[in-house]
């Protein structure tokens, strides 16, 4: 994500999100997300909520994503989530 503002210019026309988190995940926050968030603040679907996590990968991702980027006590809770829902949802 650090490189990102080497690829991403103003002459840029699409940006292809890779990766396990898309800008649209609640839990994005890396600095390439704010393109996505100012396209989305000017589209219908600007009153839409960033989708959270539904799945059990998704609560996966978002923990894993959380202590990536360091942010360690919500990544805590949203691993308690995970693994809550791991052993009891089955």
């Amino acid at each position: 994500h650090k490189k990102y503002s080497n690829i991403i210019n103003d002459n840029t026309i699409l940006i292809h999100y890779t990766g396990a988190t898309k800008p649209w995940h609640a839990w994005a926050n890396y600095p390439s997300v704010i393109y996505y968030k100012n396209a989305r603040l000017n589209s219908p679907w600007k009153d839409f909520p960033a989708k959270d996590a539904r799945t059990i990968v998704e609560f996966k991702k978002r923990y894993k994503h959380l202590l990536v980027q360091g942010h360690y006590f919500k990544g805590l809770l949203a691993g308690s989530a995970y693994l809550y829902r791991k052993l009891f949802h089955k």
